[in-house]
């Protein structure tokens, strides 16, 4: 597994896990579901997995924004973080702009692990945008929805990284991302976001602070490393994930 690290992500705080926390047991609510733990020698210091950070988010009752970067498919991580929240019973509201939301492989892993996939995805309320302006305009109203089918996460995809596009004018791609920011705030001060970025494969001027933005709204920040094959996911994603910032 790669343990190649990302640096587009600023270091505001570090954050040191005590050693005891680094051993601990996933929420039991995850346990079930992480499946069997990755062979040893292959885990950087300091790297928590996947089902640890589950349990962290799951078990945080404050509402607030929490921010997953990498180099690399870590949008890919969205669905299993919508799975095991489906799979508490939760509802979820997702907004995907990163257009790798797989439904049918959310289907297979329902299947393997004894749940009615057909239950999971009545959890599931998904609003696909295929422009930076169609996602300005879901996140201004998604909140109305989550209300609607009493929500309790939100999943958002692709933000900055449709942003990122050179059709886009750095006009365009300033005033949109400003209006999705001001959503996401509005957003995170009700309930849990979680968003999932990939970093810039370029400089694009000023487009490279967006990033940044959302580190600073995040009360913490996970730098994703890339790795295959993923133990717990219903998809191949990154499995190790390290604390960057945690916000107070």
């Amino acid at each position: 597994m790669s343990q190649e690290k990302t640096s587009q992500l600023p270091l505001l705080r570090s954050l040191s896990q005590p050693e005891a926390d680094q051993r601990s047991e996933p929420s039991p609510h995850a346990a079930p579901l992480a499946g069997p733990s990755p062979p040893p020698g292959i885990r950087p210091p300091g790297a928590l997995l996947f089902h640890q950070v589950f349990g962290r988010v799951a078990q945080e009752t404050r509402p607030g924004f929490h921010l997953f970067a990498g180099a690399g498919r870590t949008s890919a991580l969205a669905l299993p973080f919508a799975a095991f929240f489906a799979a508490r019973s939760e509802t979820v509201a997702v907004v995907e702009a990163a257009n790798n939301f797989n439904l049918y492989r959310l289907t297979e892993w329902a299947r393997r692990h004894g749940f009615a996939p057909l239950e999971l995805l009545n959890r599931l309320r998904i609003a696909r945008s295929f422009t930076p302006f169609q996602l300005a305009v879901i996140l201004e109203h998604i909140g109305r929805e989550m209300t609607r089918y009493g929500a309790t996460r939100l999943v958002v995809t692709g933000l900055p990284d449709c942003l990122y596009d050179e059709e886009l004018t750095e006009l365009e791609a300033r005033n949109t991302f400003a209006r999705c920011r001001r959503s996401l705030q509005r957003l995170a001060a009700q309930t849990t976001v979680l968003a999932f970025a990939e970093a810039p494969p370029q400089a694009l001027g000023g487009r490279a602070r967006f990033q940044e933005t959302l580190l600073e709204m995040a009360r913490t920040a996970f730098e994703v490393h890339p790795g295959e094959p993923a133990w717990f996911a219903p998809v191949k994603a990154p499995g190790l994930l390290t604390i960057r910032h945690a916000g107070l």
